[in-house]
């Protein structure tokens, strides 16, 4: 089959940013229910949870997977190739995470904090249930240790096989199985829940971040004639894995689907939707730009929406069951969240990366 190009990783892809700004925005939702009475039983909390984290992890691979693939591929030096590759994924991540590390640490610090170290090497949630503290950090935990040891891994592979794209996929196909295994193992040996133990644990989801590294290579022979169908598979696996995600949370806590294979599940419709619609969808006028603001904001928002849910609870003591407690409290929470996301962008995070693509572009 005739190899086609595939887009240039990290460039502005309106597919790629709306369904970020999905990711975000059912995090924002699931989140949000915990205004409403008894969001640990929430179907709607559980699913929007899952979806969103999940599309965001794909995306990641896809992007950032695929700049490390095309680095590879390039022939640059390890030596060179890997302290810029961290380097870049460092400086775009680690001082927004730090920040809101801090302010959980001033939030929590009356409430009694768990030992810190394993926070500032990501370290929180690398084989155990993470702790209540700052619990939005599990997804990012993952996805540092992905890419921190994922180069090593390509490198070493390709010590002794060569640097081929055969070998990239081998390195892939590696941290996929193993993850994987080491999930399979865990429900068969431990019985953990769904949720805190297993979905939230590093060492049982870096398969999820190489599905969209896989998906990034995969679409340098995917002809656009085969991606309507792709489309129509990845909406209906989709739907397939939502229906299974509904069911209720004890049941799913005992389902060894649920704890294993559910998750690639999710993950294979959502790199189907991805490969499907990357340079081919255009946003109408009037959504573009809102879309890409949030696909923006999408770090900031996901770092901020339970501390303002936090504040929010500690001074406005409301009724759950009252409808105009609920939408004020939603309208409220909802606002200040992009505000302040909004805020953080264009003037912690922008102004960084700015200084980052002058260090790093100076330096090739």
């Amino acid at each position: 089959m005739k190899e086609t190009r595939s887009p240039p990783p990290g460039s502005r892809d309106g597919w790629l940013d709306l369904l970020r700004a999905l990711a975000v925005s059912l995090v924002l939702a699931s989140h949000g229910s915990w205004f409403f009475a008894h969001p640990e039983e929430s179907v709607f909390a559980n699913v929007t949870a899952t979806l969103g984290v999940e599309i965001f992890f794909v995306l990641s691979g896809f992007l950032v997977g695929g700049i490390l693939f095309e680095q590879v591929a390039s022939g640059a030096s390890w030596q060179s190739l890997l302290p810029t590759f961290w380097a870049r994924r460092w400086i775009r991540t680690l001082p927004s995470y730090y920040l809101f590390l801090g302010l959980n640490i001033l939030i929590y610090q009356n409430s009694g904090l768990p030992p810190l170290a394993p926070y500032f090497a990501f370290l929180q949630n690398f084989a155990h249930p993470i702790p209540p503290f700052f619990p939005e950090s599990w997804s990012l935990a993952i996805e540092e240790l992905f890419y921190l040891f994922f180069p090593l891994i390509v490198m070493a592979f390709s010590k002794v096989h060569g640097r081929t794209t055969r070998t990239f996929i081998a390195a892939g196909a590696f941290v996929f199985l193993v993850s994987l295994a080491t999930r399979i193992g865990a429900v068969i040996l431990f019985e953990p829940t769904m949720e805190a133990g297993i979905r939230k644990v590093a060492i049982f989801r870096l398969d999820a971040i190489m599905t969209g590294v896989f998906a990034y290579i995969a679409l340098r022979w995917i002809r656009p004639s085969h991606k309507p169908a792709l489309f129509v598979a990845g909406l209906v696996i989709l739907a397939f894995s939502v229906l299974i995600l509904a069911q209720p949370q004890g049941e799913l806590d005992h389902s060894f689907f649920a704890r294993t294979l559910l998750f690639n599940l999710v993950q294979l419709s959502v790199a189907l939707l991805i490969v499907a619609g990357v340079g081919l969808v255009q946003l109408p006028n009037a959504t573009l730009a809102g879309v890409t603001a949030l696909s923006k904001w999408s770090y900031s928002l996901y770092l901020i929406n339970l501390p303002v849910i936090i504040v929010i609870h500690s001074f406005w003591r409301m009724e759950p069951h009252a409808s105009w407690a609920t939408l004020v409290s939603a309208v409220l929470y909802a606002s200040i969240c992009l505000i302040l996301a909004a805020g953080l962008y264009h003037y912690f995070e922008r102004p960084i990366l700015g200084w980052r693509d002058r260090k790093t572009l100076a330096t090739a």
